[in-house]
Protein backbone atom coordinates (compact mmCIF):
# COMPACT_ATOMS: atom_id res chain seq x y z
CA UNK A 1 0.00 0.00 0.00
CA UNK A 2 1.26 3.47 -0.83
CA UNK A 3 1.86 5.69 2.22
CA UNK A 4 -0.45 8.26 0.66
CA UNK A 5 -3.32 5.88 -0.07
CA UNK A 6 -6.47 6.83 1.84
CA UNK A 7 -8.35 4.23 3.87
CA UNK A 8 -11.08 2.32 2.07
CA UNK A 9 -13.83 -0.03 3.20
CA UNK A 10 -11.33 -2.87 2.77
CA UNK A 11 -8.47 -0.96 4.39
CA UNK A 12 -9.46 0.60 7.71
CA UNK A 13 -7.68 3.71 9.00
CA UNK A 14 -5.80 1.63 11.60
CA UNK A 15 -4.14 -0.41 8.86
CA UNK A 16 -3.39 2.73 6.87
CA UNK A 17 -1.84 4.29 9.98
CA UNK A 18 0.39 1.28 10.67
CA UNK A 19 1.44 1.03 7.02
CA UNK A 20 2.23 4.76 6.91
CA UNK A 21 4.39 4.44 10.06
CA UNK A 22 6.36 1.63 8.44
CA UNK A 23 6.64 3.43 5.10
CA UNK A 24 7.96 6.51 6.96
CA UNK A 25 10.73 4.48 8.60
CA UNK A 26 9.42 3.22 11.95
CA UNK A 27 11.34 0.09 12.95
CA UNK A 28 9.96 -0.90 16.36
CA UNK A 29 6.90 -0.15 18.51
CA UNK A 30 6.54 0.05 22.28
CA UNK A 31 3.06 -0.04 23.75
CA UNK A 32 0.76 -0.71 26.63
CA UNK A 33 -1.99 -2.88 25.12
CA UNK A 34 -5.26 -1.08 24.48
CA UNK A 35 -8.40 -2.13 22.62
CA UNK A 36 -8.38 0.91 20.33
CA UNK A 37 -4.67 0.56 19.54
CA UNK A 38 -4.81 -3.23 19.08
CA UNK A 39 -5.56 -3.16 15.31
CA UNK A 40 -2.57 -0.86 14.80
CA UNK A 41 -0.31 -3.09 16.87
CA UNK A 42 -1.55 -6.18 15.05
CA UNK A 43 -0.84 -4.63 11.64
CA UNK A 44 2.64 -3.52 12.72
CA UNK A 45 3.43 -7.04 13.92
CA UNK A 46 1.91 -8.55 10.76
CA UNK A 47 4.30 -6.41 8.72
CA UNK A 48 7.30 -7.57 10.77
CA UNK A 49 7.71 -4.64 13.16
CA UNK A 50 8.76 -5.83 16.64
CA UNK A 51 6.04 -4.92 19.13
CA UNK A 52 7.47 -4.43 22.64
CA UNK A 53 4.66 -4.87 25.17
CA UNK A 54 5.30 -3.00 28.42
CA UNK A 55 3.23 -2.43 31.55
CA UNK A 56 3.55 1.35 31.96
CA UNK A 57 3.65 4.17 29.46
CA UNK A 58 6.80 5.72 30.98
CA UNK A 59 8.57 2.44 30.23
CA UNK A 60 7.47 2.81 26.60
CA UNK A 61 8.97 6.30 26.41
CA UNK A 62 12.20 5.13 28.06
CA UNK A 63 12.48 2.15 25.71
CA UNK A 64 11.78 4.32 22.66
CA UNK A 65 14.30 6.95 23.80
CA UNK A 66 16.98 4.27 24.07
CA UNK A 67 16.12 2.92 20.64
CA UNK A 68 16.27 6.44 19.21
CA UNK A 69 19.61 7.11 20.92
CA UNK A 70 20.94 4.01 19.15
CA UNK A 71 19.93 5.54 15.80
CA UNK A 72 16.61 3.81 15.15
CA UNK A 73 13.09 5.13 14.71
CA UNK A 74 10.57 3.82 17.26
CA UNK A 75 6.92 4.62 17.81
CA UNK A 76 5.03 4.61 21.11
CA UNK A 77 1.38 3.53 21.18
CA UNK A 78 -0.50 4.57 24.33
CA UNK A 79 -3.72 5.99 25.73
CA UNK A 80 -3.62 9.69 26.49
CA UNK A 81 -4.33 8.84 30.14
CA UNK A 82 -0.87 7.28 30.24
CA UNK A 83 0.71 10.57 29.28
CA UNK A 84 0.61 11.60 32.95
CA UNK A 85 2.72 8.56 33.86
CA UNK A 86 5.27 9.56 31.22
CA UNK A 87 5.94 13.22 31.97
CA UNK A 88 9.25 12.65 33.74
CA UNK A 89 10.60 10.43 30.95
CA UNK A 90 9.48 12.95 28.33
CA UNK A 91 10.64 16.08 30.17
CA UNK A 92 13.97 14.82 31.48
CA UNK A 93 15.05 12.41 28.74
CA UNK A 94 13.22 12.65 25.42
CA UNK A 95 13.01 16.44 25.05
CA UNK A 96 16.38 17.66 26.40
CA UNK A 97 18.36 15.04 24.49
CA UNK A 98 16.44 15.39 21.21
CA UNK A 99 15.39 11.72 21.25
CA UNK A 100 12.26 12.39 19.25
CA UNK A 101 9.89 9.85 17.75
CA UNK A 102 6.21 9.62 16.80
CA UNK A 103 3.69 8.77 19.50
CA UNK A 104 0.21 7.49 18.71
CA UNK A 105 -2.11 8.55 21.53
CA UNK A 106 -5.57 7.06 21.77
CA UNK A 107 -7.67 9.92 23.11
CA UNK A 108 -9.85 9.10 26.09
CA UNK A 109 -11.86 11.50 28.22
CA UNK A 110 -13.17 13.46 25.25
CA UNK A 111 -16.21 13.31 22.94
CA UNK A 112 -18.31 10.22 23.65
CA UNK A 113 -16.37 9.11 26.75
CA UNK A 114 -18.46 7.30 29.36
CA UNK A 115 -15.76 6.62 31.96
CA UNK A 116 -15.37 9.59 34.35
CA UNK A 117 -11.88 8.44 35.38
CA UNK A 118 -10.66 9.19 31.84
CA UNK A 119 -11.92 12.77 31.77
CA UNK A 120 -9.14 14.73 33.57
CA UNK A 121 -6.23 13.65 31.38
CA UNK A 122 -8.36 13.57 28.25
CA UNK A 123 -9.26 17.22 28.76
CA UNK A 124 -5.68 18.25 29.53
CA UNK A 125 -3.64 16.21 27.04
CA UNK A 126 -3.08 19.02 24.53
CA UNK A 127 -2.40 21.58 27.28
CA UNK A 128 0.10 19.22 28.92
CA UNK A 129 1.91 18.73 25.63
CA UNK A 130 1.82 22.49 25.01
CA UNK A 131 3.38 23.10 28.45
CA UNK A 132 6.25 20.83 27.39
CA UNK A 133 6.62 22.71 24.11
CA UNK A 134 5.33 19.71 22.12
CA UNK A 135 2.92 20.24 19.23
CA UNK A 136 0.18 17.64 18.89
CA UNK A 137 -1.11 16.45 15.53
CA UNK A 138 -4.82 15.54 15.82
CA UNK A 139 -6.24 12.89 13.51
CA UNK A 140 -10.00 13.19 13.08
CA UNK A 141 -10.59 12.25 9.46
CA UNK A 142 -9.62 8.75 8.29
CA UNK A 143 -8.83 10.18 4.83
CA UNK A 144 -5.99 12.23 6.38
CA UNK A 145 -4.33 9.30 8.15
CA UNK A 146 -1.34 8.75 5.87
CA UNK A 147 -0.65 12.49 5.53
CA UNK A 148 -0.71 13.12 9.29
CA UNK A 149 1.51 10.11 10.01
CA UNK A 150 4.01 11.01 7.30
CA UNK A 151 4.20 14.59 8.59
CA UNK A 152 4.56 13.56 12.24
CA UNK A 153 7.40 11.13 11.49
CA UNK A 154 9.11 13.84 9.42
CA UNK A 155 8.87 16.25 12.37
CA UNK A 156 10.31 13.66 14.75
CA UNK A 157 13.10 12.67 12.40
CA UNK A 158 14.04 16.04 10.95
CA UNK A 159 13.31 18.54 13.70
CA UNK A 160 14.10 16.03 16.50
CA UNK A 161 10.87 16.98 18.28
CA UNK A 162 8.45 14.51 19.87
CA UNK A 163 5.51 14.11 17.48
CA UNK A 164 2.26 12.90 19.07
CA UNK A 165 -0.58 11.87 16.78
CA UNK A 166 -3.87 12.19 18.64
CA UNK A 167 -6.46 9.59 17.62
CA UNK A 168 -9.55 11.69 18.14
CA UNK A 169 -12.91 10.02 18.78
CA UNK A 170 -14.33 11.33 15.49
CA UNK A 171 -12.37 8.54 13.77
CA UNK A 172 -14.80 6.00 15.16
CA UNK A 173 -18.01 7.81 16.06
CA UNK A 174 -20.92 7.29 13.71
CA UNK A 175 -22.56 10.43 12.38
Amino acid sequence: MSPDAPPTADTPWQQTLADALIDAGVEVAAWVPDKRLAPIGARLAERGIPLRTLTREDECFGYAAGYRAAGGMPVVLAQCSGLGNSLNAIGSLVIPYGLAFPVVLSMRGTLGERNPAQMPLGRTTVATLDALGVQAFPLRDPAETAMVVKGAVAVADGARVLAPILLEPELELDA
